[in-house]
């Protein structure tokens, strides 16, 4: 990407001399990663920014300078299977790597482990989530669902027991300011529709951003990617196909699409029709290594019809 170049730190952080190595390098390793993420160039760039953000944080908290009531609660919005989760993970070890974490592990939760079924519990299963996440990120997928917003519902109705999740996790963020970063995660309209309920949400999550939809090259990239993951092969008219069919997804997608998901899907799908291909060829113990990690054209218009 040509706005990102590399994602080498430009502040130092104010540690020992002996330390301040291994800190770049953990730093330059994740950005790495997260470079390697096919797409999402705002979401790099918006990283890019919230580095040097989080170094100059870093620099005054450790000098006991005022850091302006940071917030690095963050929301995601943006269409299923667009890296959502796997950046909030790339998050946690970007911070724990400048030094505004001390572990830098992600919880992943949703509404269901939020939530209670009655009244008076749902405070302690927050309580039990922010506490496990603690000196990390909590990220919480799917959050509107605790504003009792639903995808397509034009009408959401106020829901009692979310709320009393929201409200015990705005404590807990604000006691444990330096020590937790919360991330929000949803659809966009319902994420929009969720930070509205609430004006210690809106106040809370101050860094949006927004993952779009993969392109269809992209989502070549991504499937192409698959394949090379599990060391197998495609022959040029294997491709083509694929390229006809991932183009077919991208024309007759909807927001619900699962992007980085469909391709997942589809790559199982020629697996399996690759295995009964394989299989109709009698013994499969005489077959080369070549013959069971080739995916053919065969392989992909079974699995596409």
């Amino acid at each position: 990407m040509s706005h990102s170049g590399s994602f080498i730190p430009r502040f130092k952080t104010s540690v020992a001399p002996g330390d301040q190595g291994s800190k770049d390098n953990r730093l330059r390793e994740v950005m790495a990663e997260i470079d390697e993420l096919s797409g999402l160039g705002t979401v790099k760039h918006q990283l890019e920014q919230l580095i040097a953000f989080a170094q100059v944080v870093k620099v005054k908290r450790d000098r006991d300078l005022p850091v302006n009531n940071l917030s690095m609660h963050m929301v995601f919005m943006g269409p299923p299977g667009t890296g959502k989760t796997e950046v909030a993970r790339k998050v946690g070890k970007m911070l724990h790597s400048i030094g505004l974490l001390r572990r830098g592990h992600v919880v992943e939760v949703d509404r269901s482990q939020l939530v209670a079924s009655y009244v008076g519990q749902t405070a302690k299963l927050v309580d039990a989530k922010v506490d496990e996440a603690k000196d990390g990120v909590l990220f919480i997928d799917e959050a509107y669902t605790l504003g009792g917003i639903r995808r397509d519902d034009p009408d959401p109705k106020p829901d009692q027991y979310g709320q009393e999740a929201i409200d015990a996790l705005l404590k807990r963020m604000e006691d444990l300011r330096d020590r937790l970063v919360v991330i929000a995660a949803g659809y966009t309209a319902e994420m929009g529709k969720f930070l509205q309920t609430n004006v210690g949400l809106e106040s809370r999550f101050a860094i949006r951003m927004q993952f779009e939809s993969y392109t269809e090259s992209d989502l070549v990239e991504i499937f192409t990617n698959i394949v090379k993951r599990n060391r197998m092969t495609t022959d040029a008219d294997a491709e083509r196909e694929l390229r006809q069919e991932i183009r077919r997804l991208v024309t007759g997608r909807d927001e619900s699409f699962g992007n980085a998901r469909e391709m997942r899907k589809l790559f199982e799908k020629v697996c399996q029709a690759q295995a009964m291909r394989l299989g109709h060829m009698g013994n499969l113990e005489s077959l080369s290594d070549e013959d069971l990690l080739r995916i053919t054209v065969e392989d992909v218009r079974t699995a596409t019809d």
